[in-house]
């Protein structure tokens, strides 16, 4: 069928059969946004990298620009139920007319070009966002940073939150390794926000060669939790005590701040402080039900499992924890398990719907507990799990975006 007769759902489809492979340089994909001239739009860049907490990051900075008047772009992923969630114009999602347009323009346009799923759509957020006159776009790094699709605008600023142990098979097997790639969003003469402590010297020696200015944590900028209700930053001149608790992980909530403000964007502090309590993010430990307490989050690494592990210590547990648990093949599953095994009394550990999903017989190796149980799907691990709970229990749904959203999706 001739694509112009596409519906949103069949062009979903088309570009989730793309080749999947992988670039050793963006030179095709540049060529591609120069002829739509994507590389030369006037907005304030951000790019944000990292392991753990791009999403929560990019949520906070999005809220408080706009907020604080700004028109603000937003391209982040994955998505949880559906692919218009990556694309924010002004805090609202797009029709699927203006998607359909995009995907028609990027195809006309892209020739003989062969470009992978996320190359796609990466056309697709710029060329929608180069239709509205933005002041800031905000970009979430895909994977790694180097070679991602989202590497080839120049950013005004990158962030990079952390640096941890994920994707090995294409970053690297170390983090010295994955430091280098991540690195590979920093600009000449532009600022890097720094928001991991012990950052691996290959960091440092990438803002080196492409004299990249850091603003390290710790370094040339500051956070302390004060207490259970409040919490202090402190960037050069700008000291903030008393600040509200955010709904996202604090060490985020800091990180957009530095980024503001070291980006010499104007904002009113006193529409921060109104702002920063009330971002969300879907399946950041988010609560969807209280009787009993259905926790959804998409721990799907270590580094997001230790923060998993520490926010269930604030939990007041009155009954028992159960997991809903999928995960994808190639995550260290031992290292997620290793962190949460104390913490959890019963795994309901299942398959998910992807050819990446972790088999059953793969998850009774890692998980060879008496208090595990192993289901086909995610709609058997719930109606076997809603015979046995009562309304003091806790259920803890994690280990994958895809899980997320599966149990999003699912009748309860």
């Amino acid at each position: 069928m001739y694509k112009k007769k596409y519906t949103f759902s069949m062009w979903i489809e088309y570009l989730e059969k793309f080749d999947k492979k992988n670039r050793n340089n963006l030179f095709e994909l540049r060529l591609i946004a120069k002829k739509l001239g994507l590389l030369n739009l006037k907005s304030f860049f951000f790019t944000v990298g990292g392991t753990n907490g791009k999403g929560t990051t990019c949520a906070m900075l999005e809220r408080l620009l706009l907020n604080s008047g700004y028109k603000v772009g937003l391209y982040t992923s994955p998505h949880l139920i559906n692919y218009s969630e990556r694309i924010r114009v002004n805090g609202s999602y797009l029709s699927e007319k203006d998607h359909i347009f995009s995907f028609l323009i990027i195809d006309s346009k892209k020739g003989n070009i062969s470009l992978t799923y996320f190359e796609f759509i990466t056309l697709s957020a710029l060329f929608l966002f180069s239709q509205y006159s933005l002041d800031i776009i905000i970009l979430e790094v895909g994977l790694g940073g180097r070679l991602d699709a989202t590497n080839i605008i120049d950013s005004d600023l990158s962030i990079i939150t952390n640096i941890g142990i994920d994707h090995t098979s294409l970053l690297g097997t170390d983090r010295l390794s994955i430091g280098r790639e991540k690195s590979g969003i920093f600009r000449e003469g532009k600022i890097a926000v720094i928001g991991e402590k012990n950052i691996p010297s290959s960091v440092n020696e990438i803002a080196r060669e492409k004299k990249t200015i850091l603003k390290k944590i710790d370094v040339d900028w500051f956070w302390r939790k004060k207490n259970i209700d409040s919490w202090e930053f402190i960037h050069s001149n700008i000291q903030l005590y008393d600040l509200p608790i955010s709904q996202i992980p604090l060490p985020n909530t800091a990180i957009a701040l530095s980024s503001l403000f070291y980006s010499g964007l104007k904002i009113n502090l006193n529409i921060l402080r109104a702002t920063i309590s009330k971002v969300q993010l879907s399946g950041r430990f988010q609560t969807i039900s209280n009787s009993p307490r259905i926790i959804l989050d998409v721990a799907h690494n270590v580094n997001a499992a230790l923060y998993l592990s520490e926010k269930i210590d604030e939990i007041d547990i009155k009954g028992k924890i159960y997991a809903i648990f999928g995960i994808l093949k190639d995550k260290d599953v031992t290292g997620i398990i290793q962190v949460l095994q104390k913490k959890i009394d019963y795994w309901y550990a299942l398959s998910l719907k992807t050819n990446r999903s972790a088999s059953i017989n793969y998850l009774k190796k890692k998980i060879p507990f008496h208090n595990a149980f192993f289901f086909k799907n995610i709609d058997d691990a719930w109606l076997a799990l809603k015979d046995v709970i009562t309304k003091k229990d806790i259920v803890l749904v994690f280990g994958s975006f895809f899980t997320v959203s599966e149990f999003m999706s699912i009748k309860r």
